[in-house]
């Protein structure tokens, strides 16, 4: 039997902002094509505008979470989960 691997924290966040990006990006394409060829766009507009502010809410639940897992990390003396900088 193969080993699974713990999950991290954040896991199922991250494939919740995935799939709500997915559909965003769909709604991207279907709001420029009504744009384009002169469709009435607002519905979809304004369904790619729920899908952003989702992404955004699921990014600061995410980052909450990674910051209490730190913090509990910090105080147990065990390594954190950490960010990969680009500096």
């Amino acid at each position: 039997m193969a080993q699974r691997a713990p999950l991290r924290p954040t896991s199922r966040i991250e494939e919740a902002i995935g799939f709500v990006g997915c559909f965003g990006l769909l709604f991207l394409a279907v709001t420029v094509f009504c744009e384009l060829t002169g469709r009435p766009a607002l519905g979809w507009a304004l369904t790619l505008l729920a899908a952003v502010v989702a992404i955004v809410l699921l990014d600061r639940w995410r980052r909450r979470v990674l910051h209490r897992t730190a913090d509990v990390a910090g105080r147990d003396h065990t390594p954190a989960v950490t960010r990969a900088s680009g500096r």
